[in-house]
Parts: structure tokens; sequence; C-alpha cells
């Protein structure tokens, strides 16, 4: 990860921790100042939580603590109506829920959703570091803020480039997302941004798709490194671009308009929309017909 996203993660973090240091135990609280014990049942799920693996073992282990020691930490949440959004704390919130507690101390603070988003990015990487994978998703939730990438960027204090790492695993294919909720450090944003790149060059060419599939099986038993995918890919691009004609430009008073391409199984002909009327699309459909029948 970018040492500067991390170190501004951290930096939120603190922050947050110490509203926890100045907060006054009270049953009646200012919101954002102090906290006070919430029934389990009125918290709902933070949509930005980050991690996307919980392990039951590590819950139980926590759960055993909490029972000998008690909560070290509250849970950070903030009001929504009459119901509360967990902001940080879902492994301490599902530790209480296993040992059937009806409460948990909660620290209520004034956030909102893209403070709650980074709060829960930050809480996170401080207490055990998230893989690129999960990271990316959250980034991906918070992108929705932020009028633009080069903003979002900023705000996170990393460059462009690894921007578009961490969200380059939105356009992996769904398959293979949700086998990486499952086992997230499976894939770092490098080696993911590779994959994707030789799948946009690749185009449809669904015997790449394919190779893919079969790259994730070696990947996930440990025949294959991460680092290899692509390259994996690659070669299997290498190997059928022998049956793939270079597509023709359809040219227009000097500027492209459109191509003619040919795969193994398919003859296509892309033209822009604007470029025709409807009168001419018409004599095409027309003369394809006649000329199959």
């Amino acid at each position: 990860m970018s040492k500067s996203l991390k170190a501004l993660l951290a930096q939120k973090a603190e922050e947050n921790t110490q509203r926890h240091r100045e907060a006054n135990y009270r049953d009646d609280f200012d919101v954002g100042r102090q906290h006070t014990k919430l029934p389990l049942d009125r918290i709902d799920p933070n949509p930005y939580q980050p991690r996307t693996s919980f392990p039951e073992e590590e819950i139980r282990e926590l759960a055993v603590s909490i029972s000998a020691v008690g909560l070290l930490q509250p849970i950070s949440v903030r009001a929504v109506g009459e119901r509360y959004e967990l902001i940080a704390g879902e492994r301490r919130l599902r530790a209480h829920k296993l040992l059937t507690r009806p409460t948990i101390e909660a620290l209520v603070i004034s956030a909102d959703e893209a403070t709650s988003a980074t709060l829960a990015l930050a809480e996170n990487i401080e207490r055990e570091d998230l893989s690129d994978f999960e990271i990316g998703e959250s980034i991906k939730r918070l992108e929705e803020h932020f009028p633009r990438r080069t903003k979002l960027a900023e705000s996170l204090g990393i460059q462009r480039s690894d921007l578009y790492r961490y969200l380059s695993f939105a356009s992996l294919p769904d398959s293979i997302r949700k086998r990486l909720a499952a086992r997230p450090k499976l894939l770092s944003r490098s080696a993911a941004a590779d994959i994707v790149r030789v799948l946009k060059e690749a185009g449809n060419d669904e015997s790449i798709s394919r190779k893919l599939e079969e790259a994730w099986a070696l990947l996930e038993s440990g025949k294959l490194d991460q680092t290899k995918l692509a390259s994996f890919l690659c070669n299997s691009a290498t190997t059928t671009a022998g049956t793939r004609q270079r597509p023709t430009h359809i040219m227009k008073q000097g500027a492209k308009v459109g191509t003619f391409s040919q795969t193994p199984h398919e003859f296509v002909m892309k033209v822009a929309n604007n470029v025709l009327t409807d009168e001419q699309k018409l004599k095409i459909q027309q003369f394809v017909l006649e000329l199959l029948a």
C-alpha cells in the first residue's frame, strides 16, 4: 500500500481514537462527544465495511477475551434516523452477538457517509493490514462522493496511477471478484491491473476469459504465482492471435467511423450510430439478408 495513504488513514484513525479518550461516559450524551451503551438490535452494519472476511475462529477468540477482561475500546457508530450505523468495530460487534449480550459500549459521532467510509478503512488498517482487494472495494464505494478521480486521489494522498491500480479490481470478471471476496489476499493491485490490461487488449475473446478461470484455479491451488497471471494470459492470447485478423477501419471524409473485424467465430461490423441514416441501416440489413439467402 502507498505509504502516504496509510499515513493519512492512520491519522484519521488516531483522531477517532482521541474522541474515545475525550468522551465522558454517560447515558445522556451529546452526539460526537460522549459514548453510551446501545442495544445490538438497533445497530446496522456499515455499507462501506472494507473487510470482506471475518474468520469464525478469530471472532471466537475475541469473544473469549471480551468475556474475560471486557471491551477495551467501544465501537464507533453514527446516528441514522432512530437507528445507528456502524462505522468501526465489526469484529467487536460480532463477538458481542456471539456472547448473546444485549448491549455494547459505543461512541456516537457526527459523520457523513464519506467520513464514515474513510474511518472504517482507517480503523481496519490500523488493527490489521487489509488486502489490496478490500482497500480497492472500499475506495470504489468512496468514489461516488467525489466528482473526479483526481480529487479522490488527492483526498487519499496517493498518485492517480496507484488509485487506478486499486480500482482495477472492479473491472475483473464477476466470477473472479466473488472468489476474491472469499480469499482477498490472493491478488495484489498491480497484478489485478496487469490482468485487466490483458483482458482489455483481448477484447471479447472468450478463450481469454476461459484461460483466466483456468489460471485462477492454478493460483488458488498454489501452482501459479499471482505475478505470472498476466503473462499466462498473454501467452494464450499470442497463441490465438494468428487466427484473428487485424480490424479494417471504415473511413468517412478522412475520419474513422467504424471497423470490420474477424475472429475464429464471428465477422463483426461496427459503425458509429450517427453516421448512417435509418434508410441506410435498413439497406445494409436487407443486403446482408439477401446475401445469406
